[in-house]
């Protein structure tokens, strides 16, 4: 039951946007998943790695790189020669599908904005095998250079990173980048760890709206760092459409050239966007964004596909 106010307005939050979100919360997580580094292994040789620590794994059919294994094997992945070598990148399978969405190619320049740790960009060098150009911009200094030991630990090379203040990059490289993703920081509503006896401790409506402030601002300097014809991926952890819905409904009605596209999503647990949050009605087209909603090794997610046309 909720003990606070901040509590009872979260719970109300949540069950507006999908009833069933709440109890999905609640579920002790018991699944994790992985992928490899290509940059330092192959799946046949991850594959003879966890037959013979006789670990039983599964496999998603849009993506051949990633296992998704029970949470109690969790520390002997993270014990192994395999995980501190950088052979394989701990990553949820939300994560991994928004970094897959943006479609890099290897000719192409790619900015990681509010990229730290690194997932997403890790995994496209991953991919194209240090080919491409990646520029990683991350403002916090402690979880800038946390980036960059990423970086090292898993032998990429086609990643320059920068601790700077993403709204500023904008300006400094208009029309710059093929491809944008803003995994934008949030009020994660997604971590909180329902398990706990007080999981909110820190949420409260005003930290929502600052954040709301703050990705308006970033996905702005993103939009403007694009060239056009390019595609910008925002996403975020959290829930609230202040953080989601309507950021993206901002940047349609700040930019005519702003086209949201649809995303073919492979599994079962996710929504259409909210068109309607509150006293807000957003632009109908917001409906092709997509929250995913946590299960097994996806946690929850909200991403969204625009095209600077």
């Amino acid at each position: 039951m909720p003990k606070s106010d901040n509590e009872k307005i979260f719970f109300e939050r949540i069950k507006k946007i999908n009833p069933k979100l709440l109890e999905l919360l609640k579920r002790k997580k018991e699944k994790f998943s992985f992928r490899i580094n290509r940059l330092k292994t192959t799946n046949e040789e991850i594959e003879k790695f966890l037959k013979n620590l006789n670990i039983e794994y599964e496999k998603v059919n849009w993506f051949e790189d990633v296992y998704i294994l029970d949470i109690k094997d969790r520390d002997k992945i993270i014990k192994s020669n395999e995980y501190s070598q950088g052979k394989i990148y701990i990553q949820n399978l939300s994560s991994i599908f928004c970094a897959l969405n943006i479609d890099l190619k290897e000719n192409e320049w790619l900015l990681d904005m509010a990229s730290a740790p690194g997932g997403k960009s890790l995994l496209w060098s991953s991919l194209l095998e240090n080919r491409g150009k990646i520029s990683a911009v991350e403002k916090d200094k402690n979880r800038f250079f946390m980036l960059k030991r990423n970086i090292k630990s898993y032998g990429v090379k086609n990643i320059k990173t920068y601790n700077k203040d993403g709204r500023a990059i904008g300006k400094i490289c208009p029309n710059y980048f093929d491809k944008v993703l803003l995994d934008a920081p949030c009020s994660s509503e997604s971590e909180f760890d329902f398990t706990k006896e007080n999981p909110i401790t820190y949420w409260n409506l005003r930290r929502v709206y600052r954040n709301s402030k703050l990705q308006k601002e970033l996905i702005v300097s993103a939009w403007n760092s694009l060239k056009p014809g390019g595609i910008l991926i925002y996403a975020t952890c959290t829930f609230s459409p202040e953080e989601n819905e309507e950021v993206v409904d901002f940047l349609l009605k700040k930019f005519e050239n702003a086209k949201i596209l649809d995303i073919d999503v492979p599994f079962e647990n996710y929504q259409q966007g909210v068109t309607k949050w509150e006293n807000k009605e957003y632009n109908k087209e917001i409906k092709k964004t997509v929250r995913i909603l946590p299960k097994g090794a996806y946690s929850g997610f909200f991403m969204a596909k625009i095209e600077k046309i």
